[in-house]
Order: structure tokens, then sequence, then C-alpha cells
């Protein structure tokens, strides 16, 4: 078996669902509505006056970039600490000794209860109504006098105060204003004057409040820091002279580089050091090339001395003098002698003042290293003395830092100390008071017109959503696409249910069965209706409408007898002989609808002409309407569905097709029973009755199984009894009705509620 395929649900299937069950909906609205305009008009009016306050914030002085995400912390935790200082006890108990609310009425022990609250609400909404309508005269004015309930009185104590500070922030309400430094102060009441008063006198009193705290925090700071500044000084003291017999200890005078003599006198030495080593290196290269090469023409002293350079150039000129006449005279030759002894004695003298400038070389690079030497020992000695000078500026350092941190400390908190003294004497606030509270012209609650609107949303909210739950719980077959979609048979049509026909009016004390309105009232909706059967019975077969139609339904009570007859008449009134067989032996009425007082009954029918105790011919039956006979059921029989599966009733069907156009078997309920299965292959098709609204899918559905493995025809559905006031077809029958009334005259539209129902007429619905 294949599944139905789903239906496209469209906006319109959801508004019928809507219109189907409007008056569920109504109700459940209007309950909603009822309920709360009783809550909104018995409960007793509440008063709210409103004080406007703006806090600002005394901003931290920011000094780094990354400080921005703490302030902003910072000014979060300030307006919520604000907040619950304001809704706090302490300044609620400041305000009830103010305003000596102990004595107010409306915070008396003995004050009106709950109950009794509800009950004048009650009465003074009740005589509201009255006078509104001028059933009451107006209130008198009261002639009492009126007391001052808010003279100051100081003689309650806290602990007796406690439950009304407790009922005092019970009706305190604090509203922050997103995104500003305003807040809100909101007081209920049931009296407007005091609910206008209370949020003033407690803004007042926060504001003194903070500035209490303001002066008391100066004082204890003040107190706090001289402590700590006489500890500090004494501290100071102590640090100082510890730091001065330290140095005194270690002939430390200062640290400073600069001014520090060891450090100088160190960086003095290897200065002087550095320079004598360099000094003697140079020296010591001097004098170990001459020493190693004798080569004292490359000597520097030597080729600057001007002597030395000038006894060169002198033995130069001899020995040139001496060559030229050497050419000429023996070396005997005086002049030669004499040349030759003035070359020797300068030679002489430039060797002694060569002499003396290597032996002044040695002794300056002999000098040097000792010079080094003394330089080297002397700096090791003021290293060794500044090290350990270094060590104990260790412990120098950490007694000047302190005596330098216990000054800066010292100057803060003398600087803190003067900035105190002078805000002691500042008592300006950062509150400021923006709306002051009036006293409330009308209640804030309850808002009758909100809640009633909301109770009307809400009930219809609540009434659709209902809707669709039951209509998702309903199973049942409604409408003949409901039939199309879930067995996949054609539909006859649909048969309004008999509440729905207004326009049936009979003489005062006559009544018919709903059998027979096809015949008596044909231009009513139900006849058309049935027309509407039998012409889709006729196009049912292509070449000659069928002649065996057997009529049954799934459940017992759905109307197949009903449609049955009133088909039956349908297709006699085209001139068609048609007959009617009760087959449902278990439970006939064919008789009853038929019997027209004679007193014949059920009397012998089909029952008894199976069991061979009558002829065929004799048990048909003529009844009062043309063309149209019947045979009943006759007696119960022990066995109805062996009767009807032999051999005889398949015969009988045979006789009777040939002298009736139509014969139609009217047949027990599928389910429960095997007669309408057996019936279903002896006729040429078969029409199902549904009942609208009260037959479910699955039971069509069986029925219609049950029918297919026999391989029975199932010519089409009927849908009966449909509520067509709740339908989208109601439109059709009313225009049909609205133009094809009696004497083809237009006539008043019918009503479409249920009024006035019991002017119908009186048709018996026979749920068969």
């Amino acid at each position: 078996m294949s599944l139905p395929e789903e239906k496209e649900v469209h906006l319109r299937d959801y508004w019928k669902v809507i219109r189907k069950r409007i008056w569920m909906i109504a109700a459940i609205a209007l309950i909603a509505v009822v309920i709360a305009a009783v809550k909104a008009f018995t409960t007793q009016p509440i008063y709210r006056g409103t004080a406007t306050l703006q806090i600002n914030i005394e901003n931290p002085q920011i000094v780094d970039f990354k400080e921005i995400f703490t302030v902003n912390m910072w000014a979060m935790d300030y307006y919520q600490t604000q907040y619950k200082i304001l809704e706090s006890r302490n300044l609620a108990r400041r305000v009830v000794h103010k305003m000596n609310l102990a004595a107010h009425p409306e915070f008396l022990p003995d004050a009106p209860s709950l109950y009794q609250n509800w009950k004048s609400g009650v009465r003074s909404s009740v005589g509201k109504f009255l006078r509104s309508i001028h059933l009451l005269p107006p209130p008198k004015k009261s002639a009492s006098p009126s007391k001052d309930v808010f003279s100051n009185s100081d003689d309650q104590e806290n602990e007796k105060n406690s439950p009304l500070v407790s009922a005092f922030l019970g009706r305190l309400r604090v509203e922050p204003v997103k995104e500003s430094r305003l807040v809100r102060v909101h007081f209920d009441a049931y009296h407007p004057d005091l609910s206008g008063k209370v949020p003033n006198v407690l803004v007042e009193e926060y504001i003194q409040l903070n500035l209490e705290s303001r002066v008391n925090s100066s004082e204890q700071a003040k107190e706090w820091l001289g402590k700590q500044l006489e500890e500090l000084k004494a501290k100071v003291e102590r640090s100082d002279e510890a730091l001065q017999a330290f140095g005194s200890q270690n002939d430390i005078i200062s640290l400073d580089e600069k001014e520090n003599p060891t450090l100088k006198r160190l960086d003095e030495l290897n200065q002087e050091l550095a320079k004598a080593e360099s000094e003697r290196m140079a020296k010591e290269a001097i004098y170990r090339q001459i020493k190693q090469d004798r080569a004292f023409d490359a000597i520097p002293s030597i080729l600057e001395n001007k002597l030395i350079q000038d006894l060169k150039q002198t033995y130069i000129q001899l020995e040139a003098q001496y060559m030229r006449l050497s050419e000429t005279f023996k070396p005997t030759y005086p002049e030669m002698v004499r040349l030759k002894n003035q070359m020797e004695s300068t030679q002489k003298r430039l060797n002694i003042e060569v002499e003396k400038i290597i032996a002044s070389i040695k002794n300056e690079y002999e000098s040097g290293l000792r010079r080094e030497a003394l330089l080297r020992a002397a700096f090791e000695q003021q290293k060794t003395k500044t090290l350990t000078m270094q060590q104990k500026s260790i412990q120098y350092n950490i007694l000047k830092r302190e005596s330098d941190t216990n000054k800066d400390l010292y100057k803060s908190l003398l600087q803190r100390l003067k900035e105190v003294g002078v805000s002691a004497g500042f008592q300006a606030t950062n509150i400021q008071v923006v709306d002051r509270a009036e006293t409330p012209r009308g209640p804030f609650a309850p808002d009758r017109h909100k809640s009633i609107l909301l109770a009307v949303v809400i009930g219809l909210f609540l009434g659709v959503g209902l809707a669709f739950f039951f209509e998702y719980l309903d199973n049942t077959v409604k409408t003949p696409e409901d039939v199309e979609q879930l067995c996949r048979l054609p539909s006859f049509g649909m048969i309004p249910e008999v509440s729905c026909e207004r326009r049936i009016r009979l003489p005062k004390g006559k009544s018919f069965p709903v059998e027979l309105i096809s015949s008596n009232y044909p231009k009513s909706i139900l006849s058309e209706a049935y027309r509407n059967i039998r012409t889709s019975l006729m196009l049912s077969f292509s070449e000659q409408p069928p002649k065996k139609i057997a009529v049954t339904s799934a459940n017992p009570l759905e109307g197949k007898t009903t449609t049955l007859i009133n088909t039956a008449i349908s297709l006699s009134q085209i001139g068609a002989r048609v007959l009617i067989i009760d087959a449902d032996m278990r439970k006939p009425r064919i008789h009853k609808v038929f019997d027209s007082g004679n007193g014949s009954g059920n009397g012998t029918g089909l029952s008894n002409f199976l069991s061979g105790n009558s002829k065929l011919w004799s048990v048909i039956r003529k009844t009062d309407i043309q063309n149209l006979y019947y045979i009943p059921a006759g007696s119960v029989p022990p066995n109805p569905a062996e009767l009807i599966g032999s051999n005889l009733f398949r015969d009988m069907m045979q006789a009777l097709a040939e002298r009736f156009d139509h014969i139609i078997v009217d047949c027990p309920p599928v389910i429960g029973f095997a007669d309408s299965i057996i019936l279903s292959t002896v006729v040429d098709g078969v029409i199902l009755v549904v009942l609208s609204g009260k037959t479910s899918r699955m039971a069509l559905q069986h029925a219609k199984d049950a029918l297919f493995q026999v391989n029975a025809k199932i010519l089409g559905v009927v849908l009966n009894r449909v509520n067509i006031l709740h339908s989208e077809y109601s439109d059709y029958y009313y225009r049909y009705y609205y133009y094809y009334g009696e004497s083809g005259k237009k006539k008043e539209l019918p009503y479409h509620g249920h009024k006035k129902r019991s002017s119908t007429s009186k048709v018996s619905s026979g749920r068969r």
C-alpha cells in the first residue's frame, strides 16, 4: 500500500482551521479578557512617584592608556554601589524616621489586609461604574480633620522598625537610565501624596548620607594620615642617622662617580698606567731595535738630532775633499793628513753623540719600565681599596634607598594630609536632582487598558494555539479533499448537516424522516446534494450507469441508510425503476422509513426469501414514491453472512436486474462484519459513506483495504453531515439558495449562527 503524498500547506489551510474553531478561539479570548478585567477592576490602585538623579563620578587621573579599561570597570562598580546604597536598609531607615512612616495608615500594624483591600477595591470600582451611569450620587467629601502623618518622631527603635523598613524597600524601585548617568527612583503606594513625597525625601537623605560619608571619610583619613606622618617622621630620622653613621665609619662621602675620591683616584691611576704602558712599549721597541740590529741611522731621535746631522754633513764634505785630493796627492801629503785627521776627529765626535743618544734611549726605557711598575702597583692598591669600598657601598645604598623612600613617603603623606584638610571643608556633592517627584495624577497600576489588551492578545494566541493543537489531534475525515488525498478515491459530494437546512418550514405538528427529504422538499440543499450524488453515480461508468450498487460505511451510525434512500429517490425522479434491498439484516431500518402506518412493519423480507420461506416477488413492496420499490430485511436470522453469500442471493440479484433499472443494497458497516465484503463481490460497485468529523482516517483506509482485497469496485465516497456553516463551502450553499429559492424570488440570507435552533423543523436526523 502506497502512502499518500503530503499536501502542500497554504495560508488558506491555516485560515480554515481558525474559521472552523472560531468560537473556541473567541471563547478563550473572552475568558482571558474577563479574568484580566476582573483582576484589573478589583485590584486596589497603586500610585507611583518618581524622582530623577544625576550621579557623576570623579574620574581618577589617567596616566597610561592601559588604565582606561581599569577606569571603566571602576565606573561600573561605582554605579552599582550607588544603586545598592539607594536600596540600602540604612537609607530606608533614615527616610522612615524622618517621615514618621510608622504612624502612616498605609504602614500601621492594623492596616487593611489584602482581602480587605481587594474588597474595598471592588466596592470602589463598582461605585465608580454606577456613578458613571448616573445610578449613584457623587461621593461626599469627608469632614474629618486631616492629620499630619509626617510629623517627626524619633522614638522608634531600629529593631521595631525592621518590618517597616522591609515593607518600605518592597515598594522602592531604582531604575538606571541606559547609556546615561541618570537614575530614576520610584516609590509605589496606595496614597498618591505618599508616593509623591517619599522619593524626594529619599533623594535628600541620599545626598546628605553621601556628604556625611565624605566628611567622615576625610576625618578618618586625616586622623590616619597624622598618625602615619608621626611614625614616618621618626623613621626618616632614624634612617638618616644610620646612613650618616655608616658613611663616617667607612669614609664614604658619596657614591657618585663624580664626587667619590676613591673612584676618581682609581680612574686617574688607570689612565696614567695606560699611558705609561704605551710609552714604555714604544721606548722598548726602539731599545730592542738598537740592541739587535745596531741600525743607529734609523732611530728617529738620531735622525732628528741637528748636531749629529751637522757632523754627518761635515764628515761628508771632508770625505769629498779627501777623495778629490787623493786623486792628485799621496796620503802623506800634509793637506791629505790634515783632512784625514779632521775626518777622524769628526767621526769620533759623531760616535760620541750617537752613544749619548743610545744611552739616553736606554735610560728612558728603564725609567719608563720603572714608572710603569710603580703605577701598576699603585693601581692595584687603589683597585683593592675601591673593591672594599664597593662592598661597603651595598649596605650604604640600602640605607640610602631606605632613607630616600622614607623621605618620599613623608612628603607624599604630608601633601595628602594638606589635600584632605582642604577637601574636608569643601562639602560639594557629585549628585544632582534632575526632577523632583510630584503627586501622581492617576494610578500607575493596574493599567486596565494595557491588561485587557494584553489579555486579548494572550487569549487569541492561546485560542489559536489550542485550535491548531486540536486540529493536529483530529484525525477524522472532514472534507472531500481529505478523502481524495487519503484514499485516492473519487468523491461523490457531501451532504450538509440537517441543522444547516434553514428553509424547511413544516406546518405545526408535522414531521417526516430526513430519509425522504429528496421527495418532500426537492428544493432544499439536502435534495440538491443527493442529486449531485445521482449525477456522479450516473457518470461513474463510461458505457452505462451501474445497475447493482451497494451502500456501506466504515462504522455504524454514519448515515448510509439516509444516503441510500435519498439517492434512490433521486434516481426514481428521472424515471428509472429503483429497488432498495435492506441487506442489513442485523439492524434493519428501511421498513421503518417506508412504513406509512399500515402496520406491516418488517414482516417477511429478504431473510425469509433466502431461507426458502417466501417467494421473491412477494417480498417486494411498493412505496408511495413513484418508481421506487424496496425489499425489507425480514426476520433477523442467526447467520446473515451465510444467506448473503449463497447462490440463491446471486440468482436473485440477476433476476431483479432484469426488472429494475437500479438496485441499491443497504449493507452493514465494513469494519466488524463480513456482509459488506460479500455483497461487494455481487454488485457493480460500492458507495462508501463517511461521517464528516467522526470517521477516522484509519477506519476509512481500513474499509477501503478490506474492499480492495476482494477486488470490489468502489464507485466513490459520500461525505455525510458536513457542517457547511463552518466550512469553505458555506458561500456556495448560501448563494445557491439566495438565487434559487422558492418561486424564483430572492430570499433573505439564512442566519449564520446557532441561535433560534428550536425554530427548525422537527426532522429526525437519522444517524444511520
